[in-house]
C-alpha cells in the first residue's frame, strides 16, 4: 500500500507518476467521524495480464545508448506484436522506439535509442501489446537514466621513464560528473595491489615494467563498471630511448652543418687562390697555330675532292719555313 505523499486541503492528493498499466486500488478513508471509506481501481483491467510483455528492463550504456528488452508474455497469442514508447516525465514528450530487435518469430523483444543526452531525470517506458485475436495489456517501467547507467570502460594513457610513470584516463556520462576509481597495478612478478582514487590521474614512482587496469564507479553508488583491459608499460628503457633519439637528431644536424661549412671553406680558398695566382696567359705559337689552321683547311677541303692538292701545297709551305723537313 502506498500512502498519499501530501493531501491538499483535505480534498485531493497529487501523484506525479501515475501507472498506466499496473492496476492499483486507490482508497480514501476518514480518520474521524463520520467514518467512511471509498475506492477505485485504476486503470481499468483490460485483457489477459499474462499476455503482456514480461521482465521489462532498460540499461544506459556506452555513454549515449539506451537499450530496453523484454520477453513475450507466457500466455500471449502467436501473432502478438509489441511497441515501445518512451516518455520524459519532465516534458511529457512521447517517442516511439526508432530501432527494434526481434526474436525468431519476428516479434519485437528489444529496442534501442541512440541519444540519451536529451533525457531528463525520470523517464517512463511503456510497452503496448496488440493481437488480432485478443486484447493484450501494456507493461511499464519508470526509471532514472543515471541510476540504470553502466559506465563505459576507461582507457589508460601514460608516459614514463625510469624515475616515474604518469597515468591519465577519462570517463564520460551525460548524467554523472563525479566518479571514483579503482586502479590495479602489478609490478613485475609482485602480487597486484589496488589504489582507491577520486582524481583521474596517478603518478607511480620507480615504475619499471608494470601492468595496470582500471574500473570506475559513480559517486555515492556501489555499482562499478567492468575492469578495463590490462595495459603494459615498459619504463626501464625510456631514458635510453629518448637519449638515443636525441643523439641521432643531433648527429644528423651536426653532419649537415659540417658539410655546409666545408663547402663554404673550399669555395673561399679556391676564390683566394684565383686572386693570388691568376692563370698565365697562353703564348701564341706561329708554327703550331699555322699547322692547326692548315689542318682545319684540309679537312674542310676534302669534302670537295681537293684534299690532295691542298696537302701538297701545305707540305711545300712547311719546307720553306722549316728547311729540315
Amino acid at each position: 500500500m502506498t500512502l498519499c505523499p501530501q493531501a491538499v486541503n483535505n480534498s485531493y492528493c497529487p501523484f506525479y507518476v501515475l501507472p498506466f498499466c499496473e492496476v492499483n486500488n486507490y482508497t480514501v478513508s476518514s480518520t474521524q467521524e463520520p467514518w467512511f471509506s471509498v475506492g477505485i481501481r485504476y486503470p481499468t483491467p483490460d485483457g489477459n495480464p499474462a499476455a503482456a510483455a514480461q521482465r521489462l528492463g532498460c540499461l544506459v550504456h556506452d555513454v549515449r545508448f539506451l537499450t530496453c528488452s523484454w520477453q513475450v508474455g507466457s500466455e500471449a497469442p502467436g501473432d502478438v506484436q509489441y511497441r515501445l514508447f518512451l516518455q520524459d516525465l519532465g516534458t511529457y514528450q512521447l517517442e516511439e522506439c526508432p530501432q527494434y530487435g526481434v526474436d525468431a518469430r519476428g516479434t519485437h523483444v528489444r529496442c534501442q535509442f541512440t541519444n540519451v543526452s536529451r533525457l531528463g531525470g525520470h523517464v517512463q517506458v511503456l510497452v503496448n501489446g496488440s493481437s488480432p485475436s485478443t486484447r493484450v495489456p501494456c507493461s511499464e517501467l519508470t526509471v532514472e537514466p543515471g541510476e540504470i547507467e553502466r559506465l563505459s570502460l576507461p582507457k589508460i594513457s601514460g608516459t614514463c621513464n625510469q624515475s616515474y610513470s604518469t597515468m591519465e584516463w577519462k570517463v564520460f556520462s551525460y548524467f554523472h560528473h563525479r566518479f571514483r576509481y579503482e586502479l590495479e597495478i602489478q609490478k613485475g612478478s609482485d602480487p597486484p595491489y589496488t589504489e582507491q582514487l577520486l582524481q583521474n590521474s596517478y603518478v607511480l614512482p620507480n615504475p619499471g615494467t608494470y601492468v595496470a587496469r582500471l574500473r570506475a564507479g559513480k559517486f555515492f553508488r556501489t555499482v562499478w563498471s567492468e575492469w578495463s583491459a590490462p595495459q603494459r608499460f615498459d619504463c626501464d628503457s625510456g631514458d635510453d630511448l629518448h637519449f638515443r633519439d636525441w643523439l641521432t637528431t643531433a648527429l644528423i644536424l651536426l653532419g649537415a652543418l659540417l658539410t655546409v661549412g666545408l663547402g663554404v671553406v673550399l669555395c673561399g680558398r679556391y676564390s683566394l687562390l684565383q686572386k693570388l695566382f691568376p692563370p698565365i696567359p697562353h703564348m701564341k705559337d706561329p708554327i703550331s697555330d699555322n699547322l692547326q689552321s692548315s689542318k682545319l683547311v684540309c679537312r674542310g677541303s676534302c669534302w670537295g675532292g681537293g684534299c690532295g692538292r691542298v696537302l701538297t701545297g701545305l707540305w711545300r709551305g712547311c719546307r720553306q719555313v722549316l728547311p729540315g723537313l
